[in-house]
């Protein structure tokens, strides 16, 4: 009977003994498990990580083509160039100290195209030379513009002191006539005073709207 006992006391340790290496063995391996469950996540986010880094490198790079594209086209011009200055002898109508006759005078311009040419020869007109005297040395040219079938407006301002008799308010007119048709573009005159077509430039000449190339 004691036997008996004996025996099933042994078989209950060493059944208890078993089971608690199994439930040992168990847990270590859910710990091992977890471990592992946990590094795979880490090394995720450490590749994302890096990924992530990369892609924002990416990003720095992709922006360096955009300011070199933006440099060049800040470096383009639009500057035109300027027109080529041409020269031309023309003959300027004056008259002497006594308003007794028009005399010609040489005198070379410069310009850049046709208006630039006109506006030319009207400064030319109210410029004195060494030996005459400009008729329209105290008369503004308000402004001067050719049309396209050749026709010149000249709007001029007459001060008080810019007025002359009939002879040289006479020669005046002959003289702008004579200056600026010389130009080939000039076909026809039409001289304004203060904007209207008045019937004299002074009062004594009757003016003609518009003065034809002879």
């Amino acid at each position: 009977m004691n036997k008996r006992k004996w025996l099933g006391l042994m078989i209950f340790v060493l059944a208890i003994t078993m089971l608690a290496a199994c439930t040992n063995k168990n847990l270590s391996s859910g710990d091992q498990t977890t471990t592992d469950s946990t590094d795979q996540h880490t090394g995720q986010d450490q590749n994302g990580n890096q990924q992530g880094d990369s892609n924002d490198t990416g990003d720095t790079d992709s922006t360096k083509p955009n300011e070199g594209g933006s440099n060049n086209g800040s470096s383009g011009s639009n500057d035109k160039p300027d027109a080529a200055k041409q020269q031309q002898s023309i003959t300027v109508y004056k008259t002497d100290d006594e308003l007794m006759e028009l005399k010609e005078e040489k005198v070379t311009i410069t310009f850049g195209n046709v208006e630039e040419k006109i506006q030319a020869a009207l400064k030319a007109l109210q410029t004195d030379g060494d030996q005459t005297y400009a008729l329209w040395k105290k008369i503004e040219f308000k402004s001067s513009k050719l049309n396209d079938n050749g026709m010149l407006t000249i709007d001029v301002h007459v001060p008080d002191n810019g007025h002359l008799g009939a002879g040289g308010e006479s020669f005046a007119i002959e003289a702008l006539t004579k200056t600026l048709f010389q130009f080939d573009e000039v076909k026809s005159i039409d001289l304004l005073v203060d904007g209207q077509a008045t019937e004299s430039l002074m009062g004594h000449v009757t003016l003609e709207h518009p003065f034809m190339r002879p």
